[in-house]
């Protein structure tokens, strides 16, 4: 039982450490100067890899 308590605080930390990079990458994206590559359907940035649909 020890390995499952560990496991669930293994787990809660790399959640913590996700939530923290998905906001460090959300404002990395939010001041990126967007250099686009396009297909027919999505546009990537060569950047910081924002992907934005061009379908409607």
């Amino acid at each position: 039982m020890n390995r499952v308590i560990q496991i669930k605080f293994e787990i809660k930390q790399l959640e913590n450490q996700l939530d923290q990079l998905k906001k460090e990458l959300s404002i990395f994206r939010e001041n990126c100067n967007h250099e686009f590559v396009k297909n027919d359907y999505l546009q990537e940035c060569t950047k910081c890899h924002l992907i934005e649909s061009l379908q409607w």
